[in-house]
């Protein structure tokens, strides 16, 4: 299945220039992390070195990663991991973006994969396994696990709310303790369902 076309053709699923920069900006006033940009825009990953088990992080600088960063704290939006099934390579990954070819827990072709991310404006960090943690690594039980998991979705809870783990002090800089009870009360004013579902 190839990826699928951008829901605003005019548009497309590039992120503006102007937006880039605003996420950027964002991402250094809240968490104090500047991104150094660098001249090299594009490396080109030959799939034959891609090991089961590497690791790939992912931004994308369209509101919603930073977001996600300046909630965890974390460098990147989105982690991923490549397993060569029957021997093909595929991009293992949890996700209810729009700009995937499935939704929820899915596998993608390493081809199809890293042409939708590069149409659709995402930061890519490969991060191999070293030789010593490669032969350690099991294949086989890391695809029985991922097939008793594929297909299903997505799982907003968890990642909503994995970091709230204390009463106090979980939140971000510069957000209140007081501002969860509080955003609650308005989403279930403004949207009934949505916070049932989230919330309840």
């Amino acid at each position: 299945m190839g990826p699928c076309k951008p829901r605003l053709p005019i548009i497309g699923w590039k992120v503006p220039a102007y937006m880039e920069k605003a996420n950027v900006e964002f991402l250094e006033q809240s968490m104090n992390y500047v991104m150094e940009k660098r001249p090299v825009s594009k490396v080109e990953i030959d799939p034959d070195t891609i090991q089961s088990g590497d690791f790939f992080g992912a931004v994308r600088l369209d509101g919603t990663s930073p977001i996600i960063m300046y909630g965890t704290g974390a460098r990147i939006s989105h982690c991923i991991m490549a397993l060569r099934i029957d021997g093909e390579l595929y991009i293992v990954e949890s996700t209810d973006g729009g700009y995937n070819i499935q939704h929820g827990i899915m596998r993608t072709k390493w081809a199809d994969w890293i042409e939708l991310k590069e149409k659709t404006s995402y930061h890519i960090v490969h991060l191999p396994l070293t030789p010593e943690h490669a032969a350690k690594f099991d294949a086989d039980k890391a695809l029985a696990f991922f097939e008793t998991v594929e297909g299903l979705p997505y799982g907003y809870h968890n990642f909503l709310f994995g970091w709230l783990d204390k009463p106090n002090g979980s939140y971000p800089p510069m957000l209140p303790d007081e501002l969860l009870p509080v955003a609650v009360s308005l989403i279930e004013k403004v949207a009934p369902a949505a916070a049932f579902k989230v919330f309840v």
